[in-house]
């Protein structure tokens, strides 16, 4: 059976991201390096079971206003976003709110109980947080 090794996310600016990540989610450095001649840096993170690699370039794109929305995103063919469980969704809503993170929605229910709400992270691209269950 395969597991997903890694998520890998294209960002603005590894120091700041480096910083939201371990702020809000508790991730750690592993390993970073650079790409010659300079255009390209690569951070490896790394909570429990879950790495996120970051990639830097010096000439990128910024993420289209549609990719921010949560709504027109869901809609366009590709990967969306990636989520985190808590165990207390309201407290970890008010956490974010109180820290002034963006928040893309406020708490939603699907039809089965589980509550859940999205953020964003320096960039613009969400991220679920969802009650574990």
């Amino acid at each position: 059976m395969s597991t997903i090794a890694h998520i890998a996310v294209s960002i603005s600016n590894i120091d700041r991201s480096l910083a939201f990540y371990r702020k809000y989610f508790g991730f750690r450095r592993i390993e970073e390096f650079k790409i010659s001649p300079g255009d390209f840096r690569i951070c490896i993170l790394r909570k429990d079971k879950i790495t996120l690699e970051l990639f830097e370039f010096k000439h990128r794109r910024s993420l289209p206003a549609y990719r921010k929305q949560l709504s027109s995103d869901l809609k366009t063919i590709g990967v969306k976003h990636f989520a985190f469980a808590e165990r207390n969704i309201t407290a970890a809503y008010n956490r974010f709110k109180k820290a002034k993170v963006k928040l893309a929605t406020n708490i939603r229910v699907f039809e089965d109980g589980l509550r859940y709400f999205f953020i964003k992270d320096p960039d613009g691209i969400l991220i679920e947080i969802m009650e574990a269950e």
